[in-house]
């Protein structure tokens, strides 16, 4: 049922971005944002022009050949999202090249009230991720 279920929202994912991608040849130029934004409800900007990149891709090859179980599959296989890089397993004491993670959000606004609204909603997004994460850990880690 699950696996059904993501195959669904692929599903409706591709067929959104395959409409909008059929408004971008139809509305007038410099005004294809702002259709988005009035026609795709609370979907963020950013997430529309991913659905969009996954519908130029055949549907029923990421199914059924390519064989994607999620949407985060689905972006990786129509390169919408970069290969994930192959983790390395190192041996306690080795030096690590990088952090396990970063933690970085840059903006040009010093307050909250001179942020768009795309950049609140955005923050808002990865900080939901951030919040999920820390969920997993502890239930993981037992913390």
């Amino acid at each position: 049922m699950a696996q059904g279920c993501a195959e669904i929202a692929i599903r409706h994912a591709w067929n959104a971005g395959t409409i909008c991608n059929r408004a971008k040849e139809i509305v007038p130029h410099g005004t294809f944002k702002d259709w988005l934004e009035q026609n795709c409800g609370d979907r963020g900007y950013h997430t529309m022009l991913k659905w969009m990149k996954l519908a130029k891709v055949d549907l029923n090859l990421l199914l059924e050949v390519q064989n994607v179980k999620n949407l985060k599959e689905a972006y990786i296989a129509a390169g919408v999202l970069p290969e994930p890089e192959a983790k390395t397993e190192g041996g306690e004491g080795e030096a690590k090249d990088k952090p396990p993670f970063t933690l970085t959000f840059k903006t040009n606004w010093r307050s909250v009230s001179e942020w768009s609204r795309d950049a609140a909603k955005d923050f808002l997004y990865e900080f939901d991720r951030l919040a999920q994460l820390a969920r997993s850990l502890k239930t993981e880690f037992g913390l």
